[in-house]
């Protein structure tokens, strides 16, 4: 059993490799930039240096300028600086590179051609708070937003009516007559609005939708007075609302939807099956709590495990997509750490099953690693150390579980942003 479980722990640690490694076949020529004899450029977002250094290699004589936020500073090519942004709470930084973009965006030239990269992570990494509001309580808004359990959709709602890139808004700065804009998903259906918050995509909510989620996720009292003010402010007509349908045609912009997550998924199947596996992946990503989704995965492996099912064992599981968590206590740790610990104590037992959980971006939540590999003993050797696990989870405290059990899987930032994934081993 010790032997099954050492071998599955190294195939789920090769296949964290594998996510962190790999290179998604993007080909920026199916995106006809060819046509325009320059371009300028601007990517934002988690993914954004990988996703420019992409279309740069395919047009480098073309792209006359441009910027980028992403995880660090630097220069892609003579002509394309980049900077470093936070994520998930913006910071300084963030903000002076933002303003940067939005001028960059303002100058482009009513001849000019404009193509933006947004990825999963601009909500943070794109941020400029709006006139009155400082960047203190727009990070305590955001980490509010982080521990109420709302959905992505949810949440972007909010952010795209606290901030002047966000919604559209980057549209209303934009003087040029064509922009291509890229949107590399990190959204479950993949809603173009949501995708780093739209900033060039038109905004379907309002502002009232923004206060009806604050309230009814019961966190409307917590949130900062200048921010309350701010979003009834635009309720009532003070405040513009952001960029709609009707206003944004005084333009042409052309949206591409690069789906990541397939190509992504079809490369840890096939590494999988070469390990001895039947393969089983969930057709669309998940969403919905941790608890919620970890039930999920636990009950097809446990069907899996005990013969109720048409899959023959030795059978890998594959899902993915983005949970929620409401977090109560003050611990520390991310989605998929909790979901981790909590897959650990529904798979306790004597039997060969292991689960990887991971962020695909490298990152889980305000953490440094990236997720945790669990199998049906982790529990067992916890009891053995005099560690709780129920008590680490009711105080989302599953970093310091997953650090006490050298659980923890770390392969630092990979430039990419598919959601969530999770893999479970069953023999």
């Amino acid at each position: 059993m010790k032997e099954t479980l050492s071998k599955q722990h190294k195939i789920l640690s090769q296949t964290a490799d594998l996510i962190a490694d790999s290179n998604v076949d993007f080909d920026p020529t199916t995106l006809g930039l060819e046509k325009y004899s320059t371009f300028k450029i601007v990517g934002v977002g988690k993914a954004a240096e990988a996703l420019v250094q992409s279309i740069y290699q395919a047009y480098p004589k073309q792209i006359i300028d441009g910027l980028v936020i992403g995880h660090k500073d630097g220069m892609i090519g003579p002509n394309i600086q980049c900077f470093q942004g936070a994520h998930p709470y913006p910071n300084d930084e963030t903000v002076a590179a933002s303003y940067e973009v939005q001028q960059f965006v303002k100058e482009v030239a009513p001849h000019e051609h404009l193509v933006v990269c947004v990825t999963g992570g601009a909500s943070s990494m794109f941020t400029i708070p709006p006139f009155g509001i400082e960047l203190e309580e727009i990070q305590k808004l955001y980490a509010l937003l982080l521990q109420s359990g709302m959905n992505i959709h949810e949440m972007n709602t909010v952010r795209k009516h606290v901030c002047d890139v966000k919604g559209g808004k980057l549209l209303e700065v934009f003087q040029g007559a064509y922009i291509t804009t890229i949107l590399d998903s990190d959204v479950p259906d993949h809603d173009h609005s949501t995708i780093g918050s739209g900033p060039t995509i038109v905004d379907t909510t309002s502002y009232i939708d923004a206060i009806q989620l604050l309230k009814q996720h019961e966190i409307w009292e917590e949130v900062p007075v200048c921010i309350q003010e701010h979003l009834i402010c635009g309720v009532e007509g003070i405040i513009p609302e952001n960029p709609k349908i009707m206003n944004a045609f005084r333009f042409m912009n052309t949206v591409h939807l690069i789906n990541e997550r397939d190509m992504s998924i079809a490369s840890i199947t096939q590494f999988l099956k070469k390990q001895g596996y039947t393969t089983w992946v969930n057709s669309e990503p998940y969403e919905g709590s941790v608890m919620a989704v970890s039930k999920k995965i636990c009950s097809r492996a446990i069907q899996v495990l005990s013969g109720n099912d048409l899959l023959k064992k030795p059978v890998a599981l594959i899902f993915n997509g983005e949970c929620t968590v409401k977090v109560k206590g003050d611990g520390k740790g991310g989605r998929n750490q909790e979901l981790a610990l909590m897959a650990a104590l529904s798979v306790e037992g004597q039997h060969a099953i292991s689960l990887l959980s991971m962020d695909t971006d490298g990152i889980d939540g305000p953490t440094e690693v990236s997720g945790a590999i669990i199998n049906s003993f982790t529990i067992l050797e916890a009891r053995k150390k005099k560690i709780e696990p129920e008590r680490y989870l009711q105080n989302n405290d599953s970093y310091h579980f997953h650090k006490a059990l050298n659980t923890h899987i770390q392969v630092g930032a990979t430039g990419k942003n598919w959601m969530d994934v999770q893999v479970v081993l069953i023999e």
